[in-house]
């Protein structure tokens, strides 16, 4: 998989797109890995993400893929904005904080309700963000 363009690039001829949500608590490191993901280099302080879109140009098998990446406001006070981010997503990624139990339990409280009512059959892929800051290894 190679990165041909980054940030606001527009999808090749022919390419594939591919719509992931982001979605989690305020703070737990979704903005983060996407930076990571995106420009290989981890933000040096925390500002918070109201809505934030990157698109990335790939080559998968030879074949262009165009990834559109949306990171999404965790906060409660975006519960009404959020879900118009949701139509067309290709798969999403509901984030929680390793270091955090609570952030682990809104997974199941409060990301899963929201996205299974309003992304029907979408993949959904659960990813533990933190894993630098836990001190036990035992938990998840």
């Amino acid at each position: 998989m190679k990165a041909a363009q980054a940030a606001g690039a527009e999808a090749p001829p022919g390419a594939r797109s591919v719509k992931v949500v982001l979605v989690g608590d305020g703070g737990c490191g979704k903005t983060s890995l996407l930076m990571v993901f995106a420009e290989g280099a981890f933000p040096e302080s925390y500002t918070p993400t109201v809505f934030e879109r990157l698109t990335i140009n790939l080559q998968v098998k030879g074949k262009p893929l165009n990834l559109q990446i949306w990171d999404t406001a965790g906060q409660v006070d975006y519960d009404r904005l959020r879900p118009l981010f949701y139509p067309d997503a290709s798969v999403l990624l509901l984030c929680f904080d390793v270091t955090s139990p609570h952030s682990f339990d809104n997974i199941f409280n409060r990301w899963y309700p929201e996205v299974s009512h309003f992304c029907k059959e979408v993949p959904i892929i659960v990813v533990g963000c933190k894993t630098d800051l836990r001190k036990d290894k035992s938990l998840v």
